[in-house]
């Protein structure tokens, strides 16, 4: 993973300094100043994204990374985000690759801070393909609606509930979880999806922690996926400050 993210940064540099090339071939007769201020932008270009670089690889092996630096970085990755994951593509590398780096630049700098939230403020969002196929229970509109079968992990995240007092909504899309926000508007949200959804989850919700958590997915995307409940339990327990 970190070996083809650093591939995609080298060849954004070097896209920059032939851009960069080409650009000064074709105004050699602009004043020096013009000249001075192009170079000293793209300069501060490569170094930012040299510095993103370095903190990101650092922080993909769990170096230890100071909080500050750690908001810089991801504020950076962040808009280069759709520039990188589109040299991904076309260099035919993962992008689902370049997401779960995202995602462990955000859950990285929200596990750096200090959090007490009360439990009922705490909203965990679970894609609906979590459940079984075959389930003819619509936990869709409740989750309460499980009978506690045991053949999915609903049931795991029922105990949850009973256990933390979070309330745990299973969304159907991308926009129904958004909705949810709006209306509940909590304080923090555990979120259980795919790289994709996480990825544009985690960049529309703004001033709010979201933890990510990706699911599990022996059978294909969208379909009868699974979760790693410990994991979704330990973002609870670290949001409520225990």
């Amino acid at each position: 993973m970190i070996n083809k993210y650093i591939k995609i940064i080298l060849i954004l540099l070097f896209i920059i300094l032939f851009i960069t090339t080409i650009i000064n071939i074709f105004i050699l007769n602009m004043t020096n100043l013009l000249f001075m201020i192009l170079n000293i932008l793209v300069w501060i270009l490569i170094s930012t994204i040299l510095f993103s670089s370095f903190i990101t690889y650092r922080v993909i092996l769990d170096k230890e990374v100071s909080i500050k630096l750690m908001k810089i970085n991801l504020n950076i990755f962040t808009k280069l985000f759709n520039m990188i994951t589109y040299l991904s593509y076309i260099f035919d590398f993962s992008k689902d690759d370049i997401r779960k780096i995202y995602i462990k630049l955000n859950n990285s700098y929200i596990y750096k801070n200090k959090y007490n939230i009360d439990n009922k403020d705490i909203l965990v969002l679970i894609p609906h393909c979590i459940q079984k196929n075959s389930c003819k229970l619509k936990v869709t509109s409740s989750i309460n609606n499980c009978k506690s079968c045991g053949i999915c992990n609903v049931s795991d995240l029922l105990k949850l509930n009973e256990k933390f007092g979070v309330e745990v909504f299973i969304a159907t899309g991308g926009t129904l979880a958004r909705k949810k926000i709006i209306e509940k508007r909590p304080k923090a949200v555990v979120a259980v999806a795919c790289e994709r959804d996480l990825t544009s989850g985690i960049q529309d919700i703004k001033n709010i922690p979201v933890l990510g958590v990706f699911n599990k997915r022996p059978n294909g995307p969208c379909f009868d996926t699974k979760i790693d409940i410990k994991e979704v339990e330990d973002a609870i327990i670290f949001l409520i400050g225990n």
